[in-house]
């Protein structure tokens, strides 16, 4: 499913990126396999990523293909599992995808904590915050650790 800008733009102010984040879930073995076919279709697995970026080896690979970055990323905890099990088939640029629920693209945003995330999660907030389940988005902020960046994001969002 999509994640990071490309899905910003289906539920916020989009931005501008020259990257596609995906989220996949499928083994280690398995993303292997998916970079190893990838390359075969003529993109180019970024070795040097991968070497400055030892931690992520195994859950993350990253991808060129004419310019554009392509990150595809395995679930790192239950929430990622339980948003992929809960992704939106939207409309985006003439086609449809899998898409990152409004409600858990804010929870990733805040996960990473970036000031760039937090706008990101607070224009998600203000463009849908009488769609968002409320009840959801504070539960899982206070399994993962993230309610004060929640409440952050929310008044940054318009009306709280």
């Amino acid at each position: 499913m999509l994640i990071g800008a490309w899905a910003l733009a289906v539920w916020g102010r989009p931005r501008a990126t020259q990257d596609l984040d995906f989220l996949v879930m499928v083994n280690e073995d398995e993303l292997s396999s998916l970079g190893a076919h990838m390359t075969q279709t003529g993109m180019v697995l970024d070795k040097t990523w991968l070497k400055w970026n030892p931690l992520l080896r195994g859950s993350q690979l990253r991808l060129q293909f004419h310019g554009f970055t392509i990150d595809l990323l395995r679930p790192r905890d239950p929430h990622d599992q339980q948003a992929f099990r809960r992704r939106r088939k939207k409309r985006l640029a003439g086609r449809y995808f899998w898409v990152v629920a409004s409600e858990d693209f804010i929870l990733q945003k805040l996960k990473v904590g970036r000031p760039r995330d937090f706008e990101d999660a607070a224009s998600v907030v203000e463009r849908s915050r009488k769609e968002l389940e409320r009840e959801y988005l504070e539960q899982w902020a206070r399994k993962l650790g993230v309610t004060a960046e929640l409440n952050y994001v929310m008044g940054l969002g318009g009306e709280a």
